[in-house]
């Protein structure tokens, strides 16, 4: 049984107090941001940006992120959570302590539409999109949406170096809710 996830649906709420690697704090303001999802296949990657999304995808659609760093692809309550894995992952073999999770390196990491992802290595553009996506949050805050002229965009945003997990989030009918990158939070109970 890999690492269960912490109480996400208490977690995920303005204020709440949260305990990540680099430690105790509050929970993050709401971001107002919108991320498009034309392909449906959801890409929360590192410096790299590969086109490879996770294997539990979206409708195509547009969707908020009001948050860091949460999806939310249909706004109605969680029931349950499950890991989020790229292909080729399997979790059958973790313990209590371990996950599936995407690498990031370079402090940077970003959510993006696979189909995006593949259009901009096509045209060879794809090094100006993350230069410029980049410049964007030297600007801005720790979490900033990036649009291109092209209408495609990103959510990017920093941490540290290492592999983080995603959870799943699914309503009562197991209709899939949000995507939530949770790195390494943990509840910090009274």
């Amino acid at each position: 049984m890999p690492l269960p996830p912490p109480d996400l649906n208490r977690l995920l709420v303005r204020g709440a107090r949260v305990t990540t690697g680099c430690g105790p704090g509050t929970g993050v303001e709401p971001l107002g941001a919108e991320l498009s999802l034309p392909s449906g296949e959801v890409v929360a990657s590192g410096r790299r940006w590969e086109p490879v999304g996770f294997t539990e995808t979206a409708p195509p659609g547009r969707y908020p992120v009001p948050r860091a760093v949460k999806l939310v692809i249909r706004d109605a309550p969680v029931a349950s959570w499950t890991m989020s894995l790229l292909p080729g992952q399997d979790p059958s073999g973790l313990d209590e302590r371990n996950f599936c999770g995407f690498p990031v390196d370079g402090g940077e990491a970003s959510l993006i539409d696979a189909r995006y992802l593949r259009e901009l290595n096509e045209a060879g553009t794809f090094l100006d999109f993350r230069e410029d996506a980049n410049a964007d949050l030297d600007f801005g805050g720790p979490l900033e949406p990036f649009e291109d002229e092209d209408g495609r965009d990103a959510v990017v945003f920093r941490t540290g170096d290492g592999t983080y997990p995603t959870r799943i989030g699914h309503t009562a009918d197991g209709e899939l809710a949000c995507y939530v990158i949770t790195f390494g939070i943990s509840d910090e109970r009274d």
